[in-house]
C-alpha cells in the first residue's frame, strides 16, 4: 500500500529518515510523493516525528479522498451576490485588480 508524508510544520524544513536509509526533505505544508508503506512501518524516528506533531502519514487513498473534497466548490447561499464580484469591483478602466497594484511614482530631484 502506498503512503504519503505531509509536513505539519509552519516554518523551516523537516527531514524524515526512511527505513531504507534514504531521507525525505519536506517544506512546510508539502506532501511527499507516493512511497511503499514499509518505508514508515516500524520506524521509530517516523513515529517520534508523528508524536511531536511535525508530520502526518496518510495512505494514498486517504490523500486522494481529501483532495477531492477540497476541489469541490462550496454552494453559495441563494439571494446573496457572488463573492467574486463583490470583492473585486471594477475600476474606471474596467480592470478589477487596479486597486491591488502599487502605483508607480515619479522620481523628483530634491533641490539643495
Amino acid at each position: 500500500m502506498a503512503v504519503r508524508i505531509r509536513s505539519l510544520v509552519t516554518s523551516g524544513p523537516v527531514v524524515v529518515p526512511l527505513s531504507t536509509g534514504t531521507t525525505v526533505r519536506l517544506s512546510p505544508g508539502q506532501v511527499s510523493d507516493d512511497m511503499p508503506d514499509v518505508e514508515v512501518a516500524n520506524n521509530a524516528k517516523v513515529d517520534k516525528l508523528r508524536r511531536q506533531g511535525l508530520i502526518d502519514v496518510e495512505t494514498a487513498e486517504e490523500a486522494e479522498a481529501s483532495a477531492e473534497m477540497a476541489d469541490q466548490p462550496a454552494a453559495e447561499p441563494a439571494g446573496e451576490p457572488a463573492a467574486e464580484s463583490a470583492a473585486h469591483p471594477e475600476g474606471p478602466e474596467g480592470d478589477p485588480d487596479d486597486e491591488s497594484r502599487p502605483r508607480s511614482r515619479k522620481r523628483t530631484r530634491s533641490s539643495g
